[in-house]
């Protein structure tokens, strides 16, 4: 990438210099063929500038969704009585919730006669768990 920058800056270098010469040349065309040139090759330095703060942009969403993908991985949990529990907290978790949405959710014990049903339910989705 720096060299792109580097060779597009030598390039408007050059068409500097081309530029001083061309007053001694009285070539019209010769003159709008060189500005063409230079507007070009300013329009390619600024879109090079915008693709650095893109790839700039990116790395940075890569490097944060790298560091997403550690912890789920690293976020392994365990079925018990029917529901995910993680280590280093307590109660049980949905596991539907877990799998599809990537998120936590701590279910509440069923009470009385819903206990025929299952065991946990989830307060976000509404799963019954046993």
């Amino acid at each position: 990438m720096v060299d792109v920058v580097q060779a597009i800056q030598s390039a408007i270098e050059i068409v500097g210099r081309l530029r001083s010469f061309s007053k001694k040349i009285d070539e019209t065309e010769f003159r709008m063929l060189l500005a063409d040139l230079s507007g070009d090759l300013a329009d390619a330095k600024v879109e090079v500038a915008g693709l650095k703060v893109e790839i700039a942009r990116l790395m940075e969403q890569n490097q944060e969704l790298a560091a997403r993908l550690g912890q789920r991985a690293s976020d392994k949990p365990a079925v018990s009585d029917g529901a995910y529990r993680f280590e280093g907290d307590d109660g049980h978790f949905c596991t539907a919730c877990f799998d599809v949405r990537q998120q936590r959710v701590r279910l509440s014990p069923l009470v009385g006669a819903f206990t025929t049903l299952g065991r946990w339910e989830c307060p976000s989705c509404k799963a019954i768990l046993s």
